[in-house]
C-alpha cells in the first residue's frame, strides 16, 4: 500500500513558525524598498514616425506604367531603425556629450527599442536613459535620421532623374540613327520604278492572253468552217456566204483581237474569188497552221514575261520589307523617346517633393516621471519572495531535525 501524506503536519509546522516566515518577508521587502530608493531613476520617452500613402500619382504617359498598389515594407522599418549604419549616424548627429560607454553601437543600442504600433504604418522609437533630457534628445535625433534615411531609400530622388536623363540621351541617339537609316533607304529605294515596270509588264501580259484567246477562237471557227466545207463537193465553187466567213476569219487573224461582229449586205450570191471548195479548204488549213504558229509565239512571250514579273515582284517585296522594318524601328525609337521625355519631367517633379512618404508624427517630450525603479512593485515582489523563502526554510529545518 502506498503511504499517505499527512498535510496537517506541514500546516502545523507553518503555524508554529509563522513569525520566522513573516520576518523574512518583512526583511526582504525592506531591503527591496531601500534598494529602490538607492538606485538611480530611469526615464523613457518615445517618438512616433508614420508611413503615409502618396497623395497623388503622376502619370504623364500611360505606356510608362506608374505602380499604384505599392505594398509598404512595414516589417522592414523597425529593423532598419535598429541597423548599425543608421545608429552610427545618430551617434554622429548627437555629438560628444554622450556618456562614456554609449558612444559605441552596443552600449547605445541597449538604450533603444523600435517597434511597430497597433497600426503597422506607425513606428514607435523608444529611448530609456537615466537623463530625461538626453533621452528626449536621443529619441528626436533618432527619429529625424530615420525619416531622412527611409525617404532616401524609398522616395523619388535626384538619382532617378539622372537615370532617366541618361536613358533619354540614349533614346535620342537611337531615334536619330533610325530616322537617318530610313531617309537613306528611301533615297536609294527603287520600289516605285519596279512597280511601274511590273504594271507595264502586267498590261503587256494581259494583251498576250487576250490575243491568245482571240487566236484560239479563230482557230475554232476556221476548223468548224473547214469541217463544214468538207461536206460539200470539192469542185464546186464556194458560196458567197462561206467566202465571206473565210474573209472575216482572215481579218480577225490579221488583227488577233477580240471578235468584232460585222454586218455586210450582199446583193449577189456569186463567188468573189472564184475558189472551189477544195481550194478554200486548203486555204483554211494554211490559215489554221499560221494561227497555231502565232499561238506558239504568244506562249513563248508569255513564258518569257512571267519570270520577269515574278523577279520584279520579289525585289519589290524585299524593298517593302526593308522599308517596313526601318519604319517600325523609327516608330519604336520615337515612342521610346517621347515616353522617356515625359518620364524625365515626371521624375523631376517627384524629386522636388521633399515631404516624403515617411514623416515624423510626434516628437519625444522630456519625461517627468521615471519608469524605474518601481518602489511599490519591487517591495511587494520582494516580500512575496521572502515569504516563499521562509516557508521553504522552515520546512527544511523541520525535516532536518526529524
Amino acid at each position: 500500500m502506498e503511504e499517505e501524506i499527512d498535510l496537517r503536519v506541514y500546516v502545523d509546522v507553518l503555524i508554529r513558525r509563522w513569525k520566522w516566515i513573516a520576518a523574512l518577508a518583512v526583511v526582504a521587502a525592506v531591503v527591496a524598498l531601500v534598494a529602490s530608493f538607492l538606485l538611480p531613476p530611469t526615464y523613457e520617452t518615445s517618438a512616433l514616425v508614420v508611413i503615409t500613402q502618396p497623395r497623388y500619382v503622376m502619370r504623364f504617359d500611360v505606356k510608362f506604367e506608374t505602380v499604384n498598389d505599392i505594398q509598404q515594407p512595414y516589417r522592414a522599418y523597425p529593423t532598419l531603425a535598429m541597423s548599425d549604419d543608421l545608429l552610427a549616424q545618430v551617434i554622429v548627429a548627437m555629438g560628444p556629450p554622450l556618456p562614456e560607454g554609449e558612444q559605441n553601437l552596443t552600449g547605445f543600442r541597449n538604450k533603444l527599442e523600435a517597434v511597430s504600433g497597433s497600426d503597422p504604418s506607425v513606428v514607435e522609437l523608444h529611448v530609456r536613459h537615466r537623463d530625461a533630457g538626453l533621452a528626449a534628445r536621443v529619441a528626436n535625433t533618432w527619429a529625424g535620421v530615420f525619416v531622412k534615411r527611409v525617404n532616401e531609400l524609398y522616395a523619388a530622388s535626384d538619382k532617378d532623374v539622372v537615370f532617366f536623363d541618361e536613358q533619354l540621351a540614349g533614346a535620342e541617339v537611337t531615334l536619330a540613327q533610325a530616322e537617318q537609316a530610313l531617309i537613306e533607304f528611301q533615297g536609294r529605294s527603287s520600289a516605285r520604278v519596279l512597280n511601274a515596270q511590273i504594271l507595264a509588264y502586267e498590261e503587256q501580259l494581259a494583251r498576250y492572253f487576250a490575243s491568245k484567246n482571240a487566236v484560239e477562237l479563230i482557230i475554232q471557227d476556221a476548223t468548224g468552217l473547214k469541217d463544214r466545207l468538207r461536206l460539200q463537193q470539192g469542185d464546186v465553187l464556194v458560196s458567197l456566204a462561206d467566202e465571206l466567213a473565210v474573209l472575216y476569219l482572215e481579218i480577225d487573224a490579221l488583227s488577233s483581237k477580240e471578235v468584232i461582229p460585222l454586218q455586210i449586205q450582199v446583193t449577189s450570191a456569186s463567188s468573189l474569188s472564184g475558189r472551189t471548195v477544195r481550194e478554200q479548204i486548203v486555204f483554211l488549213e494554211g490559215l489554221v497552221n499560221s494561227l497555231q504558229e502565232k499561238l506558239l509565239a504568244l506562249d513563248v512571250k508569255v513564258a518569257e514575261l512571267q519570270p520577269e514579273i515574278l523577279r520584279l515582284q520579289q525585289e519589290v517585296q524585299i524593298l517593302q520589307a526593308e522599308e517596313v522594318r526601318l519604319t517600325q524601328m523609327r516608330d519604336v525609337a520615337r515612342d521610346t523617346h517621347t515616353t522617356l521625355a515625359r518620364k524625365v519631367t515626371e521624375a523631376r517633379i517627384a524629386a522636388q517633393d521633399e515631404s516624403g512618404e515617411v514623416r515624423l508624427a510626434s516628437q519625444a517630450a522630456v519625461p517627468t516621471r521615471p519608469v524605474s525603479p518601481r518602489k511599490a512593485l519591487n517591495t511587494v515582489v520582494a516580500g512575496v519572495l521572502g515569504a516563499m523563502l521562509g516557508v521553504v526554510g522552515v520546512l527544511a529545518i523541520e525535516w532536518w531535525r526529524e
